[in-house]
């Protein structure tokens, strides 16, 4: 009787025990919902939560609010507590209500997921960005567009299937480019990919914090030193990012102030979807461009009248020296002026006296045809900077030239070049860095004890006939192309025998014709190479080809470059490197009289062609590693 006794008490504990567990484990869940009762915006203001009485019954149908990107509470079923029971008990709340906060005005929109709306090369607002196929703003300056810089945007290229927008330029009948968009459904074949983004704020940055009496002096003294000048290191921190952003950086468009004062951009007319000159191509700051179009006027009606014709349109204004309003104004500076006959024959002025090389019409009736002298043919721009991005010099160098009725459409040449101010040193400019890089040009000299001596204009120190019409070998004024790295060229001039008496004098004259005023005998083998690494330069062979019979005048009649070059360096990045140059003169191999009896001109030719010569590449294997391992001496025991 007393163990059933004993037996009884013991289940009776057993029961009481459980329950009082049972309980406690429900209070922690009602604890916890009634936590996600409450709004995120209470949560925030106050430190403390009203927590209700433990209770010993759950609710029967539950609803939360939840709160929702744009700070409102949302209601959905089955979460949390509607009614609180009447019995529960809550903590005191802070003395005092809390403010409402201010309403955010500068708080960021909702995540943008349609990517065409997105357009990552839309960096300035209200202005077209070039060969930004992209840009909204861009409704005009399509036509000047030669690539797309963005050719797909994406949201995310981790997702596995997504919406990409793809952008590229089409041809339209009038000849003009204008931009095709398309967005299409991509997928993504790595396996570790993202099927989906659960936590869309995770695509926007995070919203700021609201300020309260709670948070306001913790956001004070985190941004105190950002907005108020409190201390002199801030001050000149602040002095520092105003001469940063004063100042030019690559590619940004510089900015001209007419006679009127009117502010624009320096533009360079090119040619865009057709061979035609459009004037509204812009000129971008550390950009060298050259660009040849054609421009159809009216001889008659437009000589005098059509701005593009005339030199004052290319220097009659100034150039600021930074991208502020308060900088500096540099004027054009005119420091060559050369008029160009319609045969071709140039002769240089004085570009002090500017005034009578304005557009002028000559025979506008009775002779057949009419004439229109100094129309701009050639503008080379030279701008100098200095390190900080301020520009302190910019000259201008023209070519005026007749144009006939009969010689219409013409073409222009356009050209900018930026020169680094150096005291020290004078400017070199790369070819390349290291190889060259095709349609530089190559960098020549004359070889001294000490170094490489370079010409006035390192560019043109090694340069070929250039190719006009009608252009006479003794005219005296013949024209001159450098020589571009991977551009095979040839072009001449004629000669008429008939001018020509001394045979000697004849060949001298030749030679300078066809080699130039001063003809280097190195060339430099990489595009980076400096003057006074005379190692580094490669010197130009001499070869030349004369007739074997006896003639009685040997002249020389074609040049002819050959230059050797080689890919050096890794597979991934090869750089070209030349290797050799050789230069080859080749005489008559008849009779004056033979060259001369059919029309009285011998044809005097100039040539470069550039042979690669590297070797293929072969593919190259590691040996197999070996094993070399060494097992102690009694390692197989007791067996051997």
């Amino acid at each position: 009787m007393e163990a059933l006794f004993l037996v009884f008490i013991l289940i009776y504990a057993e029961g009481t025990s459980s329950n009082a567990y049972k309980g406690d484990e429900t209070n922690i869940s009602n604890t916890t919902d009634l936590i996600g009762q409450y709004n995120f915006s209470e949560i925030t203001e106050s430190s403390t939560i009203p927590l209700p009485a433990p209770t010993d019954t759950l609710p029967t149908e539950t609803d939360t609010s939840l709160p929702d990107q744009t700070g409102q509470s949302e209601t959905v079923p089955g979460k949390g507590v509607t009614n609180l029971p009447s019995t529960s008990t809550t903590q005191s709340a802070p003395t005092g209500t809390p403010r409402e906060p201010r309403p955010l005005f500068g708080s960021l929109p909702s995540p943008d997921y349609s990517v065409s709306s997105l357009c990552p090369c839309n960096v300035q607002h209200a202005k077209c960005e070039v060969n930004c196929c992209c840009d909204p703003d861009c409704t005009e300056e399509v036509s000047l567009f030669i690539s797309c810089s963005v050719e797909k945007v994406s949201v995310n290229p981790k997702l596995c299937s997504q919406d990409v927008a793809s952008y590229s330029l089409r041809t339209t009948p009038e000849g003009y480019a204008s931009v095709q968009s398309s967005v299409d459904r991509e997928v993504n074949p790595d396996v570790f990919c993202i099927q989906k983004a659960n936590y869309d704020a995770g695509l926007s940055y995070a919203i700021p914090e609201v300020p309260t009496d709670a948070n306001f002096d913790t956001l004070f003294s985190q941004f105190v030193g950002f907005f108020f000048s409190t201390s002199e290191g801030s001050s000149e921190a602040n002095q520092k990012d105003e001469e940063i952003f004063a100042a030019y950086h690559y590619g940004d468009p510089i900015q001209t102030e007419d006679e009127v004062g009117q502010r624009g951009n320096l533009h360079l007319p090119a040619s865009a979807g057709t061979t035609y000159c459009l004037d509204a191509n812009p000129a971008a700051f550390l950009q060298d461009q050259t660009s040849t179009c054609m421009r159809n006027f009216d001889v008659v009606n437009d000589c005098t009248t059509l701005d593009a014709l005339s030199w004052q349109t290319y220097s009659g204004f100034h150039i600021f020296s930074e991208v502020t309003t308060h900088a500096s104004l540099v004027p054009v500076e005119v420091v060559s002026i050369v008029l160009q006959s319609a045969e071709g024959v140039q002769t240089s002025v004085d570009p002090s006296e500017r005034s009578p090389y304005t557009p002028q019409l000559v025979n506008p009736t009775g002779a057949g045809f009419a004439v229109c002298n100094n129309v701009v043919l050639q503008v080379k721009y030279v701008v100098v900077f200095t390190d900080a991005g301020e520009i302190t010099n910019v000259t201008a160098a023209f070519i005026l030239g007749e144009v006939r009725d009969n010689m219409v459409p013409i073409h222009q040449t356009f050209q900018i070049e930026f020169v680094q101010e150096s005291a020290n040193k004078p400017s070199f400019k790369f070819s390349g860095n290291p190889g060259y890089i095709v349609g530089l040009p190559l960098i020549a000299g004359t070889k001294t004890a000490d170094a490489i001596v370079l010409g006035a204009d390192p560019k043109a120190a090694l340069s070929v006939i250039g190719s006009s019409r009608d252009q006479d070998c003794l005219s005296g004024s013949i024209k001159r192309s450098p020589v571009l790295f991977g551009v095979d060229t040839v072009s001449g001039c004629t000669l008429r025998l008939e001018d020509t008496s001394n045979c000697t004098v004849l060949t001298e004259t030749l030679i300078g014709v066809l080699k130039g005023k001063t003809f280097p005998d190195h060339v430099a083998s990489f595009g980076n190479t400096l003057p006074k690494y005379t190692l580094d330069w490669v010197p130009i062979k001499n070869q030349t080809i004369t007739a074997t019979g006896s003639q009685e005048c040997n002249i020389p009649l074609s040049l002819h470059l050959e230059v050797r070059w080689t890919k050096y360096g890794s597979l991934l990045n090869p750089q070209a490197q030349i290797v050799s140059v050789t230069e080859i003169i080749a005489a008559n191999t008849s009779s004056l009289a033979l060259l001369s009896s059919a029309n009285g001109f011998v044809p005097v030719t100039t040539s470069v062609a550039f042979v690669d010569v590297s070797a293929p590449a072969e593919p190259g294997f590691r040996a197999p590693p070996t094993i070399d391992a060494k097992l102690p001496f009694d390692f197989f025991f007791p067996f051997v």
